[in-house]
């Protein structure tokens, strides 16, 4: 069984900054003063990038693989099975079981996660967090679409230092070494200063950006409830942006993310379970 991201899934990044030079090029008629937001108005689809961290539940899995919305061109399950440490030392059984299985429902694709410390070890750290991607497609051959890169940002905290190159080369490594499962996300948790992972060459641009993580209403924790989008994503298709929303009592936040330029969502308790109003957040996000 291969992963369905191989075979029919992968977006083609090159048709990315075509759209993006034409989406630039049309904002520049736009009128002034257009919030941000409005662009999400006239998306197309949503699906979803669902965390299920330290959760090989098969009940939870069997529910996200087969009710995702993955009819847009794919949903997609970050299986995280040590707690942030990525695959760990091998494969674990439970864990081979529900990624496997995910995949007969033909609506989601599984990606593996990896915590980069928002490049505060340098280009020192890179072959470690290589090696990390190299052990998901190792442990669980021909079932892992991609790596989900968290803790990104453009600068190593409490410095000038640009991440950059340094997010470009771990993308260029999924890219180049994984054929077709080589999706590439990359999680800021909040808007990028600006597109570098996206307007660069193919093989160094991400696929999905998170631009935003964290609580729906929590003060202190990056509500969503006050989060706005950074004008420049406006230029770059929906589908190349992300958030995730934990701690929320319901799915109230859908109602403003279908005004979000955003290709995919998710909105939930905690990660380490699906909420209990999954099925209403399935319908109106």
């Amino acid at each position: 069984m291969e992963c369905r991201l191989g075979m029919t899934q992968h977006r083609g990044r090159s048709r990315r900054i075509m759209a993006a030079i034409l989406l630039a090029g049309l904002a520049a008629f736009a009128l002034p003063g257009l919030a941000p937001s409005t662009a999400g108005a006239a998306t197309v689809h949503r699906d979803e990038l669902i965390p299920l961290y330290d959760n090989a539940n098969p009940v939870d899995w069997k529910t996200a693989c087969s009710q995702s919305n993955g009819s847009h061109g794919g949903s997609y399950i970050i299986a995280d099975p040590f707690q942030g440490k990525g695959p760990g030392s091998g494969p674990v059984q439970p864990w081979s079981n529900v990624i496997t299985n995910c995949y007969r429902y033909g609506r989601a694709s599984v990606i593996g996660y990896v915590w980069t410390n928002y490049g505060s070890g340098g280009t020192a750290s890179i072959p470690a967090i290589e090696q990390q991607i190299n052990e998901w497609y190792a442990y669980y051959p021909r079932r892992i679409a991609g790596i989900f890169f968290d803790g990104v940002s453009d600068t190593v905290p409490g410095t000038t230092t640009s991440n950059k190159a340094f997010y470009q080369t771990l993308a260029s490594y999924v890219h180049t070494h994984e054929g077709n499962n080589d999706e590439v996300v990359f999680n800021f948790g909040a808007n990028p200063g600006s597109g570098w992972m996206l307007s660069s060459r193919d093989t160094k641009n991400a696929d999905i950006v998170v631009t935003f993580e964290g609580s729906y209403n929590d003060a202190g924790y990056n509500p969503y409830t006050a989060w706005t989008q950074a004008s420049w994503e406006s230029a770059y298709p929906a589908n190349d942006f992300a958030a995730l929303i934990y701690d929320a009592p319901d799915a109230t936040a859908c109602s403003s993310l279908s005004l979000q330029h955003l290709g995919y969502v998710y909105v939930g308790t905690w990660y380490d379970t699906l909420p209990p109003f999954w099925n209403q957040f399935l319908s109106t996000c």
